[in-house]
């Protein structure tokens, strides 16, 4: 008996070694990262940076416990253990259409997969995986995305003798931030994800704003902003009339890579608009349409 409970305390601690904390940032009118990619019993940490939300359970796999917790300057932090495999979507309840974000969550297989890494070449992504035990394992799918969030394959490596894995992306690609991830597959069928990591495409433009939408838009409505950011920091956004008068100016909370942002129009008579966009060193000025 006391040898069971021996090596069942063993177990327990190489899984909690072994075990992630992901740290998710919540600030205004987006989680960053808003997709991450975990493994059974990892931990997942909402980090409260501004404004008023929540982190709240949408779908979630059977048997995984919902949760509902603010994000606010009073309850900065919040701790959810993952379970269960599955996807988990979760919003925050103030701002459901805005932030929104996934987690995928998988087991740990035992070929050991470890974190994916990626490199410059020739103005190229090099990324580069391992395993512990490659003769465990049957392919590595690698995947793109240009938000973060929907991901397409762009290459199958098979196995071989080495247990280390390198692919480079030959594509053009005119997104200044891309992201990559590996699912990885054993001879058993099981499968693992690595983190999702973040490639900073020199080759692309300095292009500030990457989307706009809807425009026109609405009165009333919401003007969606998508926007790149070098470093973390603050996008100040104001709309102008074509007279040059100020309507409106607000600050979008910045973390490096792509980000998202929206601007609540509220009573504004149709016509032609400046939106002014400014981080850093960088100024951009867009025609919005409301109508």
């Amino acid at each position: 008996m006391k040898k069971t409970l021996f090596f069942f305390a063993l177990a327990l601690c190489i899984s909690s070694c072994f075990a992630k904390v992901h740290k998710i940032t919540v600030s205004n009118f987006q989680f960053s990262p808003s997709a991450v990619n975990a493994r059974v019993g990892d931990t997942i940490m909402w980090v409260w940076k501004n404004g008023t939300h929540t982190t709240t359970s949408l779908t979630i796999p059977m048997g995984a416990a919902a949760w509902n917790s603010n994000m606010n300057s009073t309850t900065k932090r919040f701790l959810y253990v993952v379970t269960k495999v599955g996807t988990y979507n979760f919003d925050c309840t103030i701002h459901p259409t805005v932030m929104i974000g996934t987690l995928t969550v998988k087991k740990a297989l035992a070929l050991e997969l470890g974190d994916l890494d990626i490199s410059t070449e020739n103005a190229k992504a090099v990324l580069t995986w391992k395993v512990g035990d490659g003769n465990q394992l049957a392919s590595s799918s690698v995947q793109r995305s240009t938000d973060g969030k929907n991901f397409a394959e762009i290459a199958n490596v098979r196995s071989s003798s080495s247990n280390q894995y390198t692919y480079t992306d030959d594509a053009l690609l005119s997104a200044k931030y891309v992201y990559y991830q590996v699912l990885v597959t054993d001879k058993q069928g099981n499968s693992e994800l690595t983190d999702i990591k973040m490639y900073e495409n020199k080759q692309a433009g300095t292009q500030l704003i990457t989307s706009i939408s809807p425009n026109p838009v609405s009165s009333g409505g919401h003007l969606m902003l998508q926007f790149n950011a070098d470093s973390e920091g603050q996008m100040r956004v104001q709309l102008f009339t074509q007279n040059g008068k100020l309507i409106t100016e607000t600050n979008m909370t910045a973390s490096k890579g792509l980000n998202n942002g929206h601007l609540h129009l509220d009573q504004l008579q149709p016509g032609s608009y400046y939106l002014v966009c400014t981080l850093g060193n960088k100024t951009e000025k867009h025609i919005i349409l409301c109508q």
